[in-house]
């Protein structure tokens, strides 16, 4: 789940504003190791394995003790090359002493005398208007100085207005001063944790709001207190540096393979990414694990890069066309504020295809899933490449569902699948994941495995041979299904105790498939029944949002209410949702955005299809909902 709005963003950028020498000796007696805080956030956030979630740093001069004049040259009055954009995201780091005057907070620079700040300090608030008037829309400013906190009081009443995308961070509290290093410190332990137990966190190319702020937090020992409305789900400026880890030599790929149970398939993603341009297209059951497979080589690269990656759920197919061309920098066929035609679409991509030095990688996963997938396909993927050209462009991977089995492109045109369809309209090689080589019991169970010991607090840690007989019977009743493999082995690693793999009650669980797991994990993160009940009728009305999901505002508690069993006395709202948010519940949602509108829906199909036929199983003998 990467996350949609990440997929669009054209530009990084990484702005570090420090002062670490100051004319007047009262601010610090001793230089402030701002080099070694801004050197702990570059490290990370222009990492070149980041492939292309690495930011690129911006204005590296304000990151050595800059006056007011550089700051608002660079920032409230760019060169043309340097202004942010809104399909762009940046990380604003902010270091060095601040203080509170004038019931507002400055950053210190320089020159600023203690007492005296008109001039020649910052003022804090002022930046972040700078920022607003770029109309950038994805933004992470953290404020490492002393009194940061000072400056939630200042935005407190703009911060509705903030815009969806953003999340200001500050370190210390308004009334306490910043401890040198302990903010970056406690990013850096958090990260290292990160890349050490990746599946301990929310899966995906970026780390969500609420376990990165409860993590830094946790090591920081005091809380935080974030600004912006994004602070839940995955966030632009917050790359995962666990999943973006580049490939390494052969035994580092074959490690990371064995790790996920996918080496054939990853192996062969690859050489159609790096080979020559054709099209390839992967299908597979629900829960097949195409998605996170085609997630995964999109966020490597080396040998190979992918230019662009677009998740078509939902999507119209000019909508599918604009992100493409969005990732590849082409600009939009028509006039401005136009709509331009399928047609229009096709000849500005012929234009830019025709005078293309090098071929290109274009990814699109759940095109089957598209507001009208036939006519994506038949319309626009269809016809990105000639199939005759002697000057191939386009290396197009597309993966789709399609039902298990022997289809063939060859059957009777009656009874073919879209999947078929694709390949016949492609001209295209088909890898089908539910079928050998790349199904196999011993790649699911090592998937399980790996879940099972990476986790020292789980049950089964250093219990290996009893981890091995458990992966085993897991993958026996997974089947071809990676997602209901993955969230066994999650259920499994969360308990107490393991669970031996006899115990006809746990097998009783593996024996009702992901209702039975789903049911199992909603009991264990919500042992009141009451709160039970809350959580799944608010889930139950994000399962009837198709297509980019449901508002939060306005019509999830609406839906909610219409469906619910006991008609609560108290309706839900806000509150409750905040609640399933904040929860371990949470991570069974994916966010989107249309229009300046956040969107939710349940991260996949297969969750949609339980909590809708089997949402009193999974409430179980519930009490009414108390107010």
């Amino acid at each position: 789940m990467t996350g949609d709005a990440d997929e669009a963003v054209l530009r990084r950028h990484f702005v570090a504003i420090a002062t670490a020498d100051y004319d007047d000796p009262r601010w610090q007696p001793q230089k402030l190791p701002v080099d070694d805080e801004v050197r702990v956030m570059r490290d990370w956030l222009c990492a070149r394995t980041l492939g292309r979630r690495r930011f690129t740093p911006l204005h590296p001069h304000l990151a050595d003790n800059p006056t007011l004049t550089d700051i608002s040259r660079a920032l409230q009055n760019p060169e043309p090359h340097a202004r942010w954009r809104e399909a762009d995201a940046a990380v604003v780091y902010i270091t060095g002493h601040g203080t509170v005057a004038d019931e507002t907070h400055w950053s210190v620079l320089r020159r600023t005398m203690k007492g005296s700040h008109e001039g020649t300090a910052q003022r804090t608030g002022q930046l972040i208007a700078w920022f607003a008037e770029s109309g950038i829309e994805h933004l992470l400013v953290i404020v490492d100085e002393c009194y940061a906190e000072k400056l939630s009081a200042d935005l407190v009443q703009q911060e509705s207005t903030l815009p969806p995308g953003w999340l200001i961070l500050p370190s210390a509290a308004r009334d306490e001063e910043a401890d040198s290093r302990a903010l970056t410190t406690a990013i850096s332990e958090f990260l290292k944790d990160v890349v050490a137990r990746p599946y301990a966190y929310k899966p995906g190319p970026l780390l969500h709001v609420e376990e990165f702020v409860l993590g830094v937090q946790s090591r920081l020992g005091r809380r935080l207190h974030p600004l912006g409305s994004h602070r839940y789900g995955p966030h632009p400026c917050l790359p995962h540096p666990a999943y973006s880890d580049l490939p390494g030599d052969e035994d580092d790929e074959e490690d990371e393979e064995d790790a996920f149970g996918r080496r054939a398939l990853m192996h062969r993603l690859i050489q159609a990414a790096a080979g020559p341009p054709q099209a390839l297209v992967v299908t597979g059951c629900a829960g097949s694990g195409k998605s996170a497979a085609l997630a995964q080589l999109t966020a490597h690269g080396g040998s190979y890069q992918v230019d662009a990656f677009v998740d078509a759920a939902g999507l119209s197919g000019t909508e599918v066309m604009a992100r493409i061309f969005a990732a590849l920098a082409i600009p939009a066929p028509g006039r401005p504020g136009g709509s331009p035609s399928p047609q229009e679409w096709l000849e500005a991509w012929a234009d830019w295809r025709d005078s293309a030095s090098e071929p290109v990688t274009v990814v699109v996963d759940a095109p089957d899933e598209a507001a009208d997938p036939d006519r994506l396909l038949q319309d626009l993927l269809g016809r990105l490449e000639p199939p005759h050209t002697r000057h191939r462009r386009l290396r197009l991977i597309v993966g789709m569902r399609s039902p298990s089995g022997a289809e063939t492109a060859d059957s009777e045109p009656a009874a073919h699948t879209l999947a078929d369809r694709t390949e016949a309209l492609l001209h295209a090689e088909r890898v089908r994941l539910d079928e050998a080589p790349y199904l196999r019991r011993e790649d699911i169970a090592a998937c399980v495995r790996a879940i099972l010991l990476g986790d020292e607090n789980s049950p089964y840690d250093e219990q290996e041979f009893q981890a091995d007989q458990v992966a085993l019977a897991v993958a026996d009743a997974a089947g071809p299904s990676y997602l209901m493999a993955r969230a066994a082995a999650g259920n499994l690693a969360a308990r107490d105790r393991a669970v031996d793999p006899l115990d006809q009650e746990w097998r009783a669980v593996l024996t009702e498939g992901f209702v039975g797991i789903f049911r199992d994990d909603l009991l264990r993160i919500f042992p009141d029944p009451g709160d039970r009940l809350v959580a799944v009728e608010l889930l139950r009305a994000v399962a009837y949002a198709y297509g980019r999901g449901m508002p939060r505002q306005g019509i999830w508690p609406v839906v909610a209410n219409a469906l619910s069993s006991r008609s609560p006395s108290h309706p839900y709202g806000d509150e409750e949702i905040a609640w399933l948010l904040a929860s371990r519940a949470g991570a069974y949602l994916t966010k989107d955005r249309e229009d300046g509108v956040t969107l939710y829906r349940l991260f996949h199909d297969t969750l949609r299809e339980v909590i809708t036929g089997h949402w009193r199983d999974l409430v179980g003998e519930a009490p009414d909902r108390q107010d």
